[in-house]
């Protein structure tokens, strides 16, 4: 049996040995997120928004392992020369949707009451993905090729650590009204194609677009190739409508009423149709698709229009001929969509 003394001497020592082991105790400090420094965006020249439309680019940022959430900000926006450029972040009107399009629309008024005009910057960074938004504006408000453009940095950061991504390029490209478009998108200059003469020589012509043609003759027996038909967009107001025009080899109208097989009032997704012995005229709304769904009106994107006829060919059988075009409008206005044919098409019975 332990004396008292004893006792009392083993209690004080586990006394000290319990508040030492509580001063040794110090909290450990936080932990700091990783943020690779191989970490970056994907190697781009310069980033080239076409004006005259909203565009989300997604950088596919490579994180290297990083440690997530990561922030994205804009920093030191300028004109290549150094000097500020306030334009990229000052706010533009665009057309922003309240309620979902889903081309169903029974009327123009229908499609205008689901979107709103709001005030957004022309130019942001997603603070989340680091994906780039570029919004609708025009060349009188951006600087557009071929001016030198501007130079921006891109912070990104977690939790105590950050890096800076410094002289990133943007040189926006002038609108694009309509695609398929005839000018480079860079130069403005008219794009050529190969032609080839009677003689069968080729020569250079300047570009037309082309429809896609099936079964189209331009004699009893002899069917159109898809190069002897062409098609023109020409802005003529600037209202909201699309008319469709076709022309003969001798640039005269032909009557819609002889594509008697077109779906007109399925055509594209307009309203109030006026039908006359030279065009087809819709009231419609901008940009035409106005979204990217695929809808019975478009498809991946772009505006699709299919005008057909029958007649009936050799022996009394019915033939059918149709030619097709995807297209897109981007800017608002009164548009003409013209088909001229080099070889009038075979429209009466045999």
């Amino acid at each position: 049996m332990l004396k008292k003394y004893q006792l009392t001497s083993c209690l004080i020592l586990c006394m000290g040995v319990i508040a030492g082991g509580i001063s040794s105790c110090k909290k450990a400090p936080p932990e700091r997120d990783y943020l690779s420094n191989n970490a970056g965006f994907e190697p781009v020249d310069a980033y080239s928004p076409i004006l005259g439309r909203t565009f989300l680019y997604k950088t596919n940022f490579q994180a290297d392992g990083s440690s997530f959430p990561l922030q994205f900000s804009l920093q030191n926006l300028r004109h290549a020369d150094g000097s500020p450029a306030p334009e990229l972040t000052q706010n533009v009107t665009v057309k922003e949707w309240v309620k979902d399009y889903d081309g169903t629309e029974k009327t123009y008024q229908e499609i205008e009451d689901k979107r709103k005009e709001v005030q957004h910057p022309f130019f942001e960074i997603r603070p989340g993905s680091g994906d780039f938004v570029f919004r609708q504006a025009s060349v009188s408000q951006i600087r557009a090729y071929p001016d030198s453009g501007y130079l921006f940095d891109v912070k990104v950061e977690n939790n105590g650590n950050a890096l800076s991504f410094k002289k990133m390029r943007l040189q926006p490209l002038r609108e694009v009204p309509y695609e398929p478009y005839e000018y480079d998108y860079v130069t403005r200059l008219r794009k050529t194609e190969t032609r080839t003469n009677a003689n069968g020589s080729n020569y250079q012509a300047p570009f037309s677009i082309h429809p896609g043609l099936a079964n189209v003759y331009v004699s009893k027996d002899t069917l159109m190739a898809d190069s002897a038909a062409a098609v023109y967009f020409r802005k003529t107001g600037n209202g909201h409508s699309l008319t469709f025009k076709f022309l003969d080899q001798d640039s005269l109208p032909i009557d819609p009423m002889k594509l008697n097989t077109t779906k007109w009032n399925e055509l594209v997704h307009g309203f109030d149709m006026k039908q006359t012995s030279t065009q087809v005229t819709y009231n419609v709304a901008y940009p035409i698709p106005l979204t990217s769904l695929d809808t019975k009106y478009a498809v991946a994107g772009n505006a699709k229009v299919l005008f057909g006829y029958s007649r009936k060919g050799t022996g009394g059988n019915r033939v059918g001929a149709s030619f097709s075009l995807s297209f897109t409008i981007w800017e608002e206005g009164d548009w003409e969509v013209i088909f001229r044919f080099y070889r009038t098409p075979r429209f009466q019975d045999e």
